[in-house]
């Protein structure tokens, strides 16, 4: 008949190797959640802040159809020099000057640069999800004009 208890029996040590790689994988797993989370969360974050801007520019918007000054086709000037954004109708005759806060600067000359947008297509474009040009509208919603 054959032994069991020779049969069953483990080495010394070999226990330990096996809690080795356990304790390895769990903390493997526990790294990949994390991770996981941590960049949900970031994603979350910056999902939100465009929210906020798009609201924000839809208020710009109310606010500039309530004083009379809001047409699609105005086009939308960034001054680097003086750091301000202006608004300019048909003529050529400034509507609105906005002053752009320095922590706004970079994405305001990054969206706009030298080129002038109408105010339609920034409006269009905020709504589509460009950050910066959500940035360029809630200028006005701070402003005083």
């Amino acid at each position: 008949m054959i032994n069991l208890k020779k049969l069953f029996r483990r080495k010394k040590g070999q226990g330990a190797l096996e809690y080795l790689f356990m304790i390895a994988a769990a903390l493997i797993i526990i790294f990949v959640v994390v991770r996981h989370i941590s960049g949900t969360g970031q994603q979350a974050t910056s999902q939100g802040d465009l929210s906020v801007l798009q609201i924000q520019a839809d208020l710009a918007k109310a606010k500039m159809e309530a004083v009379g000054i809001w047409n699609a086709n105005y086009l939308v000037q960034y001054d680097n020099d003086n750091g301000v954004v202006t608004i300019v109708d048909t003529d050529n005759t400034t509507v609105a000057t906005l002053s752009v806060p320095s922590d706004y600067q970079d994405a305001v000359s990054t969206y706009l640069g030298s080129d002038d947008k109408s105010l339609g297509t920034v409006y269009n474009d905020c709504m589509a999800g460009n950050i910066n040009a959500c940035r360029v509208l809630a200028l006005y919603t701070s402003s005083s004009s």
